[in-house]
């Protein structure tokens, strides 16, 4: 068997995971739109490698976070869903639309988190006083307040 050179090593080193693109020039839409691609065509595996790679490139950006909190979500991991959701939040500030907010109230409420749901659905409608999702979950969390988690039964909406 004859060895390899220094080359030969040096460019096997530098491969990546199969099917992963690189991601060394990606802005945070490419993240976003690449990732929602890679759900599309069910590679969650890949979806989530890149998921990781936004977040380490760019913490703080909208897309990034929107797109890795729907991720989480999707695999139902609900502490991963709330930290991405509440730190989009504070980055969007006042601007975090109404939608941002469902998401974040819906996985508190999936997490367990009643009361803590309740209280963001208070600082979101102070913002839309008028949206009706809003509305909804707020009243239903007000049924919950000082009661015990009960996830079942207790809302029309899906969990």
């Amino acid at each position: 068997m004859k060895p390899r050179s220094i080359d030969s090593i040096q460019h096997t080193e530098q491969k990546k995971p199969a099917g992963m693109p690189d991601v060394s020039s990606f802005t945070p839409a490419d993240f976003r739109l690449t990732i929602a691609e890679q759900v599309r065509l069910d590679n969650m595996a890949l979806a989530e490698a890149l998921g990781e790679a936004g977040l380490s490139l760019y913490p703080e950006s909208e897309d990034v976070l929107a797109i890795v909190a729907l991720l989480a979500e999707v695999r139902q991991d609900w502490a991963s869903a709330i930290d991405h959701l509440s730190t989009l939040v504070a980055v969007q500030k006042e601007l975090s639309p109404p939608t941002t907010w469902h998401h974040w109230i819906r996985s508190l409420r999936c997490n367990c988190e009643p009361r803590e749901a309740l209280q963001v659905a208070e600082k979101a409608l102070r913002l839309y006083p008028e949206d009706k999702t809003l509305i909804t979950e707020y009243q239903d969390l007000k049924l919950w307040s000082g009661g015990s988690c009960l996830m079942e039964g207790t809302s029309n909406h899906q969990h």
